[in-house]
């Protein structure tokens, strides 16, 4: 669970093998501006570039929509760049033309609901002659009512924290093209991506800067499936956007973790915002972040709209993805009970708004964990805590303000909670919801599945037939019909700390169930 910065060197080497691949030149990511550009401090060096790439994070998708999706890029100096669109790979039309150094982003839309898009995106040195052509895409539109598909939810990746642990990236890997080969209508990650803080940690260089290199390493990290599904992400709490990350003392000065993260990570990952689907989302007038010596400064960049929380209806169903973390105690500290977990008042107005209009057959409502959790520490070790971790699922639906998420969720038939945070697989019930924690993609972390809050939570790592929780590294498939909601959860990799309590073999549904 350690952060440790200084063994990121796999980044360096993963940035120039994938840019490389991508016909894009060769090496890391700009981490700043001009030709002597340097990682920020308490970072690791950039590999040395023998040709300067065109992009620093090559293009991806996002924002899923009712006629297509975003296509956004990072670009190394001065680029153009031309987006091809269309409904047949061979016929594709000139969709966008541009010239820019900055992060640019392409709305691909016109197109008939519940059809497949296919795209190309090119890329060329400002002056040069030839094109860059990458790869076409092929992309789904909204759903129509009555069509079945699939959606994938990792969760907890903690790519950042990998260093030189070869078995973990290998793990990711596995577990990408895993999903790839489900052929996914999109992708949610469900938190704890990017590193902006750890908890552990209080010595390396907090900056804009180092917010920045961490979002830009999540963007390389997931290159292949950013570059072929749409995405988006409910924020986790190492994403540094919680509301008691406003300000954080050090002892050389304030660390503004909550505008530095936001700012880096719209750079990278563009999320959905209150005007991308009819049921709207986070209010652009939102003033948390406004600029001011306080919060960081004007200098750091524009924060709104801040895209952190959104719903969207797809076929049958009807996605709402929560921000657990930003309103929670605004410019304190970290949270000591469980109540003072929250969505905020507006959030929660929306949260109830968009639940009781929607006519959707099946709701499911996505959050980086429970709008409360277990009264422990991070490990579940002891109850005399200044942080309540948050942990848990359907036991604590009535604790805290997930009780009125709960009652809610009940009153209108939304029939799932999806979930992360606690890094492996479970299901249970509670006043007729399915709480479903999504599992992890890489190694695991089981130093507290014998913890007294642990099996308060989630009860014994040892437990067969059925298995109180499923500790093996994958993902969340969910599969939803007009008449069933399947979720299944798939075996992707073996844990190179050997940490799992399960036997499935890789490939295999560890655990699926449906309802109907």
């Amino acid at each position: 669970m350690g952060d440790r910065p200084t063994r990121r060197s796999f980044i360096r080497r993963t940035g120039a093998a994938l840019l490389t691949a991508l016909g894009v030149g060769r090496g890391a990511p700009a981490f700043a501006r001009g030709a002597d550009a340097q990682p920020p401090a308490g970072e690791p060096a950039a590999a040395t570039q023998e040709a300067r790439p065109l992009l620093a994070t090559p293009e991806a998708l996002f924002r899923p929509t009712a006629t297509g999706c975003t296509v956004q890029w990072v670009p190394e100096g001065v680029v153009e760049a031309r987006v091809m669109a269309g409904s047949e790979p061979g016929r594709l039309e000139l969709v966008s033309e541009s010239t820019s150094a900055e992060p640019s982003e392409v709305e691909i839309g016109g197109f008939a609901p519940d059809s497949e898009i296919h795209l190309q995106c090119w890329f060329r040195r400002q002056g040069d002659r030839d094109w860059v052509k990458r790869p076409v895409r092929r992309v789904h539109s909204a759903r129509a009512p009555g069509s079945t598909y699939r959606i994938a939810l990792i969760a907890d990746s903690h790519q950042y924290a990998f260093g030189e642990h070869s078995g973990a990236k290998k793990n990711l890997g596995q577990t990408i093209t895993a999903v790839l080969a489900d052929r996914p209508d999109f992708v949610v990650f469900l938190g704890d991506e990017a590193g902006i803080h750890h908890l552990k940690d209080r010595r390396r260089s907090l900056s804009r800067e180092s917010a920045d290199f961490r979002w830009a390493s999540w963007r390389l990290a997931f290159a292949p499936l950013l570059a072929a599904v749409p995405s988006c992400i409910a924020l986790g709490n190492h994403e540094g956007e919680a509301g008691f990350y406003q300000h954080v003392p050090r002892r050389h000065g304030s660390a503004y973790l909550q505008r530095w993260g936001t700012i880096a990570r719209k750079r990278y990952c563009r999320n959905p915002s209150f005007a991308t689907y009819p049921e709207g989302g986070e209010n652009e007038n939102w003033i948390g972040d406004q600029d001011s010596p306080a919060t960081g400064g004007a200098a750091d960049g524009n924060c709104s709209p801040l895209e952190n929380y959104y719903a969207w209806t797809w076929g049958d169903a009807l996605f709402v993805v929560l921000d657990v973390h930003r309103y929670t105690n605004i410019g304190g500290l970290r949270p000591n009970v469980v109540e003072q977990w929250t969505l905020g008042k507006a959030q929660l107005q929306w949260f109830e708004r968009v639940l009781t209009g929607s006519r959707a057959r099946w709701k499911f409502v996505v959050a980086h964990h429970l709008v409360g959790g277990y009264a422990w520490d991070l490990d579940g070790t002891s109850r005399a805590t200044d942080y309540v971790y948050g942990r848990g699922g359907a036991r604590y639906a009535r604790v805290g303000e997930q009780d009125r998420i709960t009652q809610i969720m009940k009153q209108v038939g939304a029939q799932f909670f999806l979930y992360g945070h606690d890094h492996m697989f479970a299901h249970r019930q509670a006043e007729g919801i399915h709480f479903v924690c999504c599992g992890r993609p890489t190694w695991l972390s089981a130093a507290w599945w014998e913890t007294p809050g642990w099996r308060e939570a989630y009860g014994d790592a040892a437990a067969r037939d059925p298995h109180d929780f499923y500790g093996a590294i994958g993902y969340t498939r969910l599969t939803v019909g007009p008449d069933e909601a399947r979720i299944q959860y798939l075996r992707t990799a073996t844990d190179p700390k050997g940490t799992e309590n399960v036997s499935t073999p890789v490939g295999q549904v560890v655990h699926e169930f449906a309802v109907s």
